[in-house]
């Protein structure tokens, strides 16, 4: 058993997100955080300037309908005009309590194919879909790094980030689309799950201690805000100690809410809907949708949004809507002759500031949650996620981190791919978080003996009675009970087995 538990393996990290997704990997002796190579050739970036693009889209286009396609589609190789889902992962956890902090309108339907599913067809199928196309990139991309004749032998282990705020139930459809998708197929291969906080902490924490102005130091509290494209995610940790390996202990049970950068997008197609009406609505898939020229052009602008944009000149996004009467009501937000829509800097915030505010309501959450238990002060918080790399979100973060004297800070090999790195370097040095608080409740139902003079006149809408043949008594279901509560402290490196 010591000599299969010390073999080489090849440590994979899967980021599937709600509007990109990426996949790292690296053997298990590598010695350094850099020696995790994130993957950059996906099929078909060439054709849209992102060679070196660390992720790429969360889009699938199906061939049963879309003529022009041979196979299913994903990715890069997803063209405007296809019919496309995108946004789906959010649909892998509808159980999930709406959060004060969801985006109030996340569940309306946009009508451009975002959080719709194809007929016959769940979310669950869509993600295996796309993390079939993944995975045959991944076999690719291994031998072309390693060479076929060395992987039929090589253990690979598969980590999977799936949000920390999503229910056991969002898990395991995860975990089950990966293995449907082909991915640990063979007995010796295995898949692993990690939360998406955590696999940043992994990652920006550990790095941070080869800077000269490392941050990580004991007895100092340090929040991780991951803000990915649907969800974010907030994780606090004191750390114990760096030395001889950085150990962590969160120290308040982790916040979360559905408030990420599409929903950025989404403030576009109300702010378009309110300017043109009918003439944008209208419009399809392939011209407004993900992956269309025009949401293409907003998403390059959106990356770059600062409060250094110039506030003076107009920002057009190339739409042509025959259908629009240009009239005094829009002739300032539309220009004709270049069929462009003209958006001001003022605009830009209009879109960004409702979602950042959120965000910010998060942090100020935790951080008064850890006053109130007394915990370690938070002196850092490390951004990461896709919006994470947000100049404008970082730009608005820090002000209201100066104001209380704490830092904010992102990790040394950037906020966006901090998450798909992160997952390969659990997998290589094991888990810095040596406790963790219970998100929720475990408990199991069960029943008791019938007692007439106390269970008389139960609801038998939500309890039955049945017979024990064994004891040859009446029993009565509909009792709990619970066994782990929320907010409890779980030892991560213990072995010891709850026993229910």
């Amino acid at each position: 058993m010591d000599v299969i538990a010390n073999r080489i393996k090849l440590i994979v990290g899967i980021d599937y997100g709600t509007t990109y997704s990426g996949l790292s990997f690296a053997l298990s002796n590598a010695t350094d955080f850099k020696d995790i190579f994130p993957w950059t050739k996906y099929p078909g970036s060439s054709s849209h300037s992102a060679e070196h693009s660390v992720k790429a889209p969360t889009r699938v286009a199906f061939m049963d309908e879309n003529p022009e396609l041979d196979n299913n589609a994903w990715g890069y190789q997803v063209e405007p005009g296809m019919k496309t889902y995108a946004w789906t992962k959010l649909l892998l956890d509808k159980s999930s309590l709406i959060s004060e902090y969801d985006d109030p309108d996340l569940y309306l339907s946009s009508g451009v194919d975002i959080m719709q599913l194809p007929k016959g067809r769940s979310a669950k199928d869509v993600a295996t879909e796309y993390l079939r196309g993944m995975k045959a990139m991944f076999d690719d991309a291994v031998k072309e790094h390693l060479g076929s004749h060395k992987i039929e032998d090589l253990p690979i282990e598969f980590w999977l980030t799936v949000p920390a705020s999503w229910s056991e139930k969002a898990k395991l459809l995860t975990k089950s689309a990966a293995r449907d998708a082909g991915f640990a197929t063979r007995r010796m291969d295995k898949i692993m799950l990690i939360s998406e906080p955590e696999a940043a902490a992994q990652l920006a924490l550990k790095s941070s201690l080869h800077r000269l102005e490392g941050f990580v130091k004991p007895d100092t509290g340090v929040m991780v805000c991951d803000c990915g494209g649907g969800t974010v995610d907030i994780t606090t940790y004191e750390v114990e100690e760096t030395r001889p390996t950085l150990k962590l202990r969160e120290i308040a049970v982790g916040i979360a809410g559905k408030c990420g950068g599409t929903f950025v997008d989404r403030n576009l197609f109300k702010l378009m809907a309110d300017r043109f009406g009918d003439a944008f609505t209208s419009l399809g898939p392939e011209e407004i949708g993900p992956g269309s020229s025009f949401m293409d052009q907003f998403e390059l602008k959106k990356k770059d949004f600062s409060k250094k944009t110039p506030s003076k000149r107009a920002h057009r996004l190339m739409l042509h809507m025959p259908g629009l009467k240009v009239s005094s009501s829009t002739e300032k937000y539309y220009e004709r002759r270049s069929s462009s829509v003209l958006l001001t800097q003022e605009d830009y915030k209009m879109l960004f500031d409702p979602v950042i505010n959120m965000i910010i309501r998060l942090v100020e959450e935790q951080v008064n949650q850890i006053k109130l238990k007394k915990e370690r002060p938070i002196e850092t918080i490390v951004l990461v996620g896709g919006f994470g790399s947000s100049p404008y979100l970082k730009e608005q973060l820090t002000e209201w981190c100066q104001d209380r004297g704490i830092r904010l800070t992102t990790p040394i090999t950037g906020a966006w791919s901090a998450v798909v790195c992160g997952a390969v370097l659990r997998g290589l040095e094991g888990s810095i978080v040596r406790q963790k608080k219970c998100r929720r409740h475990y408990g199991y139902s069960l029943s008791y003996t019938y007692i007439p003079s106390i269970h008389a006149g139960f609801d038998a809408q939500k309890r039955r009675l049945w017979t024990n043949q064994f004891e040859n008594e009446e029993n009565l279901t509909g009792f709990m009970k619970w066994k782990v509560s929320k907010v409890s402290n779980i030892d991560s490196f213990s072995t010891s087995c709850l026993l229910l």
